[in-house]
């Protein structure tokens, strides 16, 4: 059998060419990942919420209640500005369909206003809820498309923008 030959020049011209062609990968990849990070970051602060800063207690609730938001329906009782929350509304949830007796039965979802423009909610509309590993997700009933997302406090602290030096 011929054995195949490279000329050693050729090789280094393949590597040369390989080892420039992974430097601009890498600049590009890096220019990418901080343009994601930043639009995810501005985004996130939009879209996404903690569970102790978004979920609270009914108004109509007298004693601490330790169960947690389930899955399912829930129909808007009320849309209003959250008190000493400047920008932030308060949607007062009550269960529909779906959600376990073991869950909250009654809640306030704190909203960052601007997510509300972008999909409004009224009273008497109905809101899936669903649970996810990183927390629970909430869209509208009708279209199911998501618009606001509670993270667990734990998952919420990971995701907090952080520089990164490359």
């Amino acid at each position: 059998m011929p054995s195949a030959t490279v000329p050693v020049d050729a090789m280094r011209l393949s590597l040369t060419t390989l080892s420039a062609a992974a430097t601009l990968a890498l600049a590009s990849l890096a220019a990418h990942a901080e343009s994601f990070v930043s639009s995810a970051s501005s985004a996130g602060s939009e879209s996404s919420g903690s569970v102790s800063n978004s979920i609270g207690s009914s108004s109509n609730s007298s004693k601490k209640d330790d169960r947690k938001v389930g899955q399912g329906r829930y129909r808007v009782v009320d849309v209003a500005e959250a008190k000493d929350r400047p920008g932030v509304m308060q949607v007062a949830l009550q269960a529909d369909e779906g959600v376990s007796p073991e869950a909250l039965q009654s809640f306030n979802l704190y909203v960052p206003g601007k997510t509300l423009e972008q999909q409004p909610l009224a009273k008497g509309q109905r809101v899936q809820v669903k649970e996810r590993t990183y927390g629970l997700e909430f869209s509208d009933d009708a279209s199911q498309r998501p618009f606001f997302l509670v993270l667990d406090d734990g998952w919420r602290q990971q995701m907090s923008a952080k520089v990164v030096k490359i």
